[in-house]
């Protein structure tokens, strides 16, 4: 399942916080993440914004644990009273859909209603109960969110950061609508401009005319 944590607080109008159960080192500002609970109806999908340092009790944050006890109370200490929050921008929700593990046929079919766009995910608007499971968007999890590459007018224009799963975008549905790609100087605005363009022409969606201010 991959697990990283569980939720312990925060609310619709500010982040998720969830206690990490693995080593901060292991999850990345920018990751997607999934609030999969089953007992809950519905699944959560967010980005990672924050790591924080925290501690049951702040009196073992502020000392050196290594200097006064033993290696083995030291690691017990740290495991326990010091631990890791990965605050969650809780962005979309969606009805969860059959487990793959066990019911590989209902899933495969309810994955195909949500790449007909009969099944879709939607803005957030409530949030799971508190200890529900954190884990990593696998790449059906990405697929669900932004397409199957191959399938439809679903045109791959990169990755995610922390484990390379194809992130795609619907070619029909963007041209129906004008679309700004905006960032910071040197966050390769113009390199995903390029690619969105050349999905465009390879799949002769619409006539382009190109203005390059900077030659």
């Amino acid at each position: 399942m991959n697990q990283l944590g569980i939720i312990t607080g925060g609310g619709l109008k500010e982040n998720l916080k969830a206690r990490l159960t693995i080593p901060a080192s292991e999850v990345q500002e920018g990751a997607f993440v999934v609030v999969d609970d089953p007992q809950d109806d519905w699944a959560f999908y967010g980005l990672i914004t924050d790591l924080q340092l925290w501690a049951t009790d702040p009196r073992y944050a502020n000392e050196d644990l290594g200097g006064r006890l033993s290696p083995r109370l030291t690691k017990l200490l740290r495991e326990q009273v010091l631990y890791t929050n990965a605050e969650i921008m809780n962005t979309l929700m969606m009805e969860r859909g059959p487990d793959p593990e066990t019911k590989l046929e209902a899933y495969l079919a309810w994955f195909a209603e949500v790449m007909d766009e009969k099944v879709r995910p939607q803005p957030a608007k409530t949030i799971p109960r508190h200890h529900a499971p954190v884990r990593l968007a696998r790449a059906e999890d990405i697929a669900l969110i932004f397409g199957e590459e191959g399938k439809k007018s679903f045109f791959r224009i990169g990755d995610t950061l922390e484990q390379g799963h194809p992130v795609c975008v619907n070619l029909d549905k963007l041209v129906q609508r004008s679309a700004g790609i905006f960032g910071a100087t040197g966050t390769g605005k113009s390199f995903l401009t390029r690619v969105i363009l050349a999905g465009l022409i390879e799949h002769d969606k619409t006539a382009t005319l190109i203005f390059d201010m900077h030659n």
